[in-house]
């Protein structure tokens, strides 16, 4: 009797076990049904983040002609609401429209003894109306494309003094233009969603009327933002989260990125007793490598430090000819590298938002040349400028040890005295990156 208790027990035990195991092992390696949940339904959500708008500025005026690459930068603001329709369990369609305010303000001065001028640029109210589609990696993380319709006001004002006279203008204009860009979105819970979205404008190249220039704007946006779509279930999270207990963050990684960069370049110039300042501004493609290691301190905590070089071109120009004479002076970011810490949490254990800061250096070429009556002077300098950078961050895990992230990183540097002094140089910059990541020792 005892014996067929021992074996009765001990089949329990193992069928127990067995069980146990089975469970473990579903929770690690089942994800939930791409039926179990639904991307369909309206949306309205608030973003807040950063940017920069780069003009190509021409004036043209008594037989000279300025040609000039301003930027601005700062922060924005927008509403947006929309509607998503999941075409097929892995991928959807949708249409959206969003205002916003922006603060990304510019500013040129010049002053020369008993004369001064200041031109202040920002862009505040725009708005949009675009389409998206994306896919599902996993059936709470969507990866997707945007592009549309943008439109954008643009204020202007300046003030001029002179031998005692005063002058002043204030006007508004506004571009259209189109937009495209890509994001990352991640279901919370109860209907909630976090998103992460990078844009690049284009807007019309046009005549201020009643004035000699021509300008052509091109804003570089990141948004940081939070959805709520009607409708939707209350169990999102929940479901993932225990279908996946546990997913394994630690280990070593490294990655390829690409993306978008833009700077804006305070300009500071002083000789005898004149000086002038302006926000030069330029954009390139990016492309970085990086690597890092994290460490999963808890279910929905991972910390970790990373290190990453990137190459990009930022280009701004300042270009004046006339009367036989030409000047122009260009400043050049190129390199650079960062190593850095970042925090994240895992809203579900596939998906990481995350935010990282540290150290930043890169490379900045300078170039001034000038002639005039068949001569001509050339100045040239190279510089390693020291700075910070920070940024946020959504990385989510596509299979295995692959994963990819869309990161967004403002990076300033310090004020350096170029071309033997009397001309002084602040960059700053603005760049997105999409990357592609494999982790060692994930099975």
């Amino acid at each position: 009797m005892i014996n067929r208790l021992s074996v009765s027990f001990a089949a329990v035990l193992a069928a127990s076990g067995l069980t146990q195991a089975q469970a473990q092992d579903r929770r690690v390696t089942d994800l939930p049904s791409y039926e179990s949940r639904t991307w369909t339904g309206f949306y309205v959500g608030a973003a807040f983040g950063a940017g920069t708008l780069v003009e190509r500025q021409v004036s043209s005026n008594g037989g000279a002609t300025l040609t000039e690459d301003t930027a601005g930068q700062g922060v924005l603001a927008s509403v947006y609401g929309g509607y998503d329709f999941q075409v097929v369990p892995r991928a959807l369609v949708g249409v959206l429209v969003e205002g916003t305010w922006s603060g990304l303000q510019s500013n040129a001065s010049a002053q020369v003894a008993g004369a001064s001028a200041n031109v202040f640029t920002q862009p505040n109210l725009g708005f949009s109306a675009l389409v998206r589609a994306g896919v599902l990696p996993t059936p709470g993380t969507l990866l997707y494309l945007i592009g549309g319709y943008s439109g954008q006001n643009i204020h202007s004002s300046g003030t001029a003094t002179a031998g005692g006279a005063f002058a002043s203008f204030s006007r508004d204009d506004f571009f259209n233009g189109w937009t495209i860009g890509s994001g990352v979105e991640t279901m919370l819970s109860h209907g909630w969603s976090a998103k992460l979205e990078y844009r690049f404008s284009q807007f019309e190249s046009r005549n201020l009327s009643g004035t000699t220039f021509n300008v052509q704007p091109y804003e570089h946006a990141i948004r940081a933002g939070l959805s709520y779509k009607f409708g939707a279930g209350a169990g999102t999270r929940d479901e993932e989260a225990t279908s996946v207990a546990k997913a394994n963050w630690t280990g070593p990684y490294l990655g390829v990125a690409g993306g978008a960069s833009s700077a804006v370049t305070r300009t500071t110039a002083s000789v005898g007793g004149a000086n002038a300042s302006i926000d030069g501004g330029g954009q390139s493609m990016l492309g970085s490598v990086y690597g890092g290691y994290d460490y999963q301190i808890a279910d929905q905590v991972v910390i970790g430090a990373m290190g990453d070089a990137s190459w990009s071109n930022p280009q701004s120009t300042m270009t004046l000819s006339g009367g036989g004479a030409t000047a122009a002076v260009t400043v050049s970011p190129s390199m650079s590298w960062s190593v850095l810490g970042r925090v994240g949490l895992l809203p579900v254990p596939s998906t990481l938002l995350y935010a990282a800061a540290g150290y930043t250096a890169e490379q900045v070429g300078t170039m001034a040349i000038a002639g005039a009556g068949g001569g001509t002077a050339f100045l040239q300098s190279n510089d390693t400028l020291s700075g910070w950078t920070v940024g946020p961050g959504i990385e989510t895990v596509i299979f295995g040890g692959w994963s990819t992230k869309l990161e967004y990183r403002y990076s300033q540097y310090e004020t350096r005295s170029i071309l033997g002094g009397g001309i002084s140089i602040q960059p700053s910059t603005h760049a997105v990156r999409a990357g592609f990541a494999y982790k060692f020792g994930v099975p």
